[in-house]
């Protein structure tokens, strides 16, 4: 584990204690958190680093959603979708196991979404694009390299979260009879990702995730 995941990993835990306090810690933690911004560019988000119940949100979907059915498929419950959403755009101390990971899965997706531009940004986007059509596989995962490596560090350990979660989701859905297999969290999340590769802007379809898939 790298420097940065191990320091992660132990800030999550810490944030973790917090936010499952049900809003009265007994130690010297604060009263308000980190907030975590909805519809405000990715930098902003992430000014000193990435906001800790951001961190542990995912974080909290890399150790459940494995196992759960539908994990990015199936929504969350509205009202408390709203309310989670409340608590992290205000900092306000929130028991994390009050809400169920179709609820917290939905609310990333959420955050993601608002993002201006999308996580990569629009000029980003079609770069990508234009790499996938590249029929020199070596060649392609360079420029994938190189394109990712360009990005700002917060958005690099943002995917890091991301992608590895969404890994671990796909490599059990058939042991876990889950049903969450690359492709099906293809169609989930693309267009939370990839604001401009589907023509609608809100509906996924597995021609567009077989298109932009890459080996």
């Amino acid at each position: 584990m790298s420097s940065w995941a191990a320091r992660m990993h132990r800030r999550a835990a810490t944030f973790s204690n917090v936010v499952t306090s049900c809003g009265h810690p007994s130690g010297p933690y604060p009263r308000r958190l980190e907030k975590v911004k909805f519809g405000v560019p990715l930098e902003e988000v992430c000014k000193n680093d990435i906001p800790g119940p951001l961190l542990v949100l995912i974080l909290k979907l890399n150790k459940e959603a494995p196992y759960r059915k539908d994990v990015f498929r199936a929504p969350g419950h509205q009202g408390a979708m709203k309310k989670l959403t409340h608590f992290l755009q205000t900092g306000r101390l929130l028991n994390m196991d009050n809400f169920s990971v179709y609820t917290i899965a939905s609310v990333l997706k959420k955050f993601l979404r608002k993002i201006p531009g999308g996580i990569f940004g629009k000029e980003v986007e079609l770069q990508f694009f234009h790499i996938i059509d590249m029929t020199d596989v070596q060649a392609q995962r360079d420029e994938i390299h190189r394109l990712i490596a360009s990005l700002p560090v917060y958005t690099q350990r943002l995917l890091v979260l991301l992608f590895g979660t969404f890994r671990v989701i796909a490599s059990n859905s058939e042991r876990a009879g889950t049903g969450m297999t690359s492709e099906a969290l293809g169609v989930s999340v693309a267009p939370s990702f990839f604001h401009t590769c589907v023509s609608d802007g809100k509906t996924a379809k597995m021609e567009d995730v077989i298109r932009f898939k890459v080996c």
